[in-house]
C-alpha cells in the first residue's frame, strides 16, 4: 500500500506546498461543477428516465470504487505530481470524448472513463493535505481544501449558464480548464510528500476498525453532497422552474458550502468532531424536510440550499480531519482511501436510490431517500460512539 513518508516542512515549504496542492483543487472543482450538471440537464434534454439519470450520477463514484484498488500502486510507482497530472489530462480528454459521441450510453461509458482517471489524483491530494498539515489547524487547513475545491464548483454551473448545453462551447470549456487545473500541482513538484510502498490491500479493511466513524461520515458525505449536487436542478426542474434558475440554485447551495467551510472547520479542531457531525445531520434532515414547502419561494430556497451546501459539504470536511488526526503517517494512504471508498459507496448509492425514489413524485421522493438514509447513519455514528466509550471504561 502507498504510505506517506515522514517528512519535516518549514513553515514556508508547508505554506507552498499547501497553496499548489489547492490551487488545483480549486481547478479541479471547475471541471466537476461542468460535469456533473451537464450530465444531468443534458438527459433531462434528451428526455431521458429519471431513473438514468440517477444511473448517470452514480457512474463517477462506481468508477473511483473499481480503480481505488490499484491508485496506491499508481501512486508509488509514478508519484504524486505525475498522478494528479495524469488524471487531470484523461479528464480533459474525456470532455472532448462528451462533445463528439452524443448518446447516453456513450457518455455513462465516458464519464466512467474520467472518473477512473480523476481517483489517483484524488488520493494522491487529499493524502498530501493529511501530511503536511498540522495536528491544530487541520480542521482550517481541511476547510481551506473544500473552499478552494468547491469555489471552483460553484462556478462551473455558471460557465453552463453563459455557454449553454448545446454546441462545443460548454465541452471544449470543460477540456481547457480541466487541462490548466494541473499546471500549479508542477510548481509545488519539489514540496510534495514522498510516497513509499510497504503493504497489501488488507490495510485498506483495517482501515474501518481503526476510524470506524469517519468511514461513516465519508458515506454520508458521498450520499448527500452526490445526490444534493447531482439532482437538485432536476428536484427544482419538477417542483416547476425553469432550467437557468435551476441551474443558479446548485450555484447557491454550492456557494452556501464554500462560505459555511471555515466556520465548520474552526469548530471542528475546538470541540467533538461527533458532537459537530451528529448536530449537522440533524440539521440537514430538518432542512430536507423543508423543501416541499420552500421550493414554493424564490427567498426561502435560496436560504434553504445555501444551509444545505454548508451542512452536506462539512461530512467529508470533518471525517478527513478525523482521519489525519488519528492516523499514523504510515497508514495514512491506506486509511484514506478506505474513506474515499466509503465516499464513493454512498455517491454510487445515492443519485441512483433517490432517481428511483423520484420517479413517481419527484420531490416528495428525494427528499424521503434523504431523510431515511440520514436516520440510519445517524443511529451508526451513535453505536460507534456508545461502543468506543464502553470500550474506554473497560480500559
Amino acid at each position: 500500500m502507498a504510505a506517506v513518508a515522514e517528512r519535516e516542512f518549514s513553515a514556508r515549504d508547508r505554506f507552498l506546498s499547501l497553496a499548489a496542492i489547492m490551487s488545483t483543487a480549486f481547478g479541479v472543482g471547475i471541471s466537476f461543477g461542468i460535469g456533473f450538471p451537464l450530465t444531468a440537464l443534458t438527459f433531462e434534454m434528451w428526455d431521458q428516465p429519471k431513473w438514468m439519470i440517477g444511473l448517470a450520477g452514480a457512474v463517477p463514484g462506481l468508477a473511483v470504487l473499481l480503480t481505488l484498488p490499484i491508485a496506491p500502486r499508481v501512486i508509488a510507482w509514478c508519484g504524486p505530481v505525475a498522478a494528479i497530472m495524469s488524471g487531470c489530462m484523461i479528464g480533459s480528454l474525456g470532455f472532448l470524448a462528451l462533445g463528439i459521441f452524443q448518446s447516453p450510453w456513450a457518455w455513462i461509458a465516458i464519464r466512467l472513463l474520467m472518473s477512473a482517471g480523476f481517483a489517483v489524483p484524488w488520493l494522491a491530494g487529499e493524502t498530501w493535505i493529511n501530511s503536511v498539515s498540522l495536528h491544530e489547524t487541520r480542521g482550517r487547513v481541511i476547510a481551506i481544501y473544500a473552499i478552494s475545491f468547491f469555489s471552483g464548483y460553484a462556478i462551473g454551473p455558471v460557465f453552463l449558464q453563459v455557454l449553454g448545453l448545446v454546441g462545443s462551447a460548454p465541452f471544449l470549456a470543460g477540456a481547457l480548464l480541466t487541462a490548466a487545473s494541473g499546471l500549479p500541482i508542477i510548481f509545488g513538484r519539489r514540496l510534495a510528500p514522498p510516497f513509499t510502498h510497504t503493504g497489501g490491500a488488507d490495510r485498506i479493511l483495517s482501515a474501518f476498525a481503526i476510524v470506524p466513524s469517519a468511514m461513516v461520515s465519508a458515506f454520508i458525505g458521498g450520499f448527500s453532497e452526490i445526490t444534493i449536487l447531482s439532482l437538485i436542478p432536476n428536484v427544482a426542474l419538477a417542483a416547476g422552474w425553469s432550467e437557468t434558475p435551476a441551474l443558479g440554485l446548485l450555484t447557491i447551495t454550492t456557494i452556501g458550502g464554500v462560505v459555511l467551510q471555515f466556520p465548520l472547520g474552526w469548530l471542528s479542531d475546538k470541540m467533538s468532531r461527533f458532537v459537530l457531525t451528529t448536530s449537522s445531520i440533524g440539521l440537514f434532515m430538518l432542512l430536507a424536510l423543508a423543501l416541499p414547502w420552500v421550493l414554493e419561494s424564490t427567498v426561502a430556497s435560496v436560504v434553504t440550499c445555501f444551509l444545505i451546501g454548508g451542512v452536506i459539504l462539512g461530512f467529508y470536511s470533518l471525517g478527513l480531519a478525523d482521519v489525519g488526526q488519528r492516523v499514523k503517517a504510515g497508514d495514512l494512504a491506506a486509511v484514506n482511501a478506505a474513506y474515499i471508498i466509503m465516499y464513493q459507496g454512498g455517491s454510487l448509492v445515492g443519485p441512483a436510490c433517490a432517481g428511483i425514489a423520484m420517479t413517481d413524485r419527484p420531490v416528495q421522493g428525494f427528499v424521503a431517500i434523504v431523510i431515511i438514509t440520514m436516520a440510519l447513519a445517524a443511529l451508526a455514528l451513535a453505536w460507534i460512539e456508545i461502543r468506543a466509550r464502553r470500550r474506554a471504561m473497560g480500559d
